[in-house]
């Protein structure tokens, strides 16, 4: 008899877990982002000088300027977990020109990065 009640106790506690709600890092984690690392010469080779992260908001696409001062020539855009495409501007105010770095897409770009925005 008590192995019965026992097992219905543990079956009523199963049925009524509800699910925590997401943590901080979990939900930092689950933003759409591209890491960026600069490297000083053309083709994304040797040490990197400096490295940054876009974050696709969820609200409004605004222009972003890149606040970098190292000197570099290429960027190599990785762990691409973004759902809409990132157009990166030579110029800040994103205006220029620019290529565009499409979700999932990881690549190397020869090109100065002053400004970007989701589109």
């Amino acid at each position: 008899m008590q192995f019965s009640t026992t097992l219905v106790s543990l079956v009523i506690a199963a049925l009524s877990v509800q699910a925590m709600p997401a943590t901080p890092v979990q939900e930092r984690q689950s933003t759409p982002t591209i890491y960026a690392r600069f490297y000083p010469d053309g083709g994304c080779h040797g040490d990197w000088v400096d490295d940054t992260v876009f974050v696709q908001s969820t609200t409004a696409t605004t222009c972003v300027n890149n606040g970098l001062t190292s000197p570099y020539n290429s960027t190599f855009f990785s762990g691409n977990t973004a759902t809409r495409t990132l157009r990166v501007f030579s110029a800040s105010g994103c205006t220029g020109n620019y290529f565009d770095v499409l979700p999932g897409v990881n690549n190397c770009f020869a090109q100065h990065v002053g400004s970007s925005r989701f589109l």
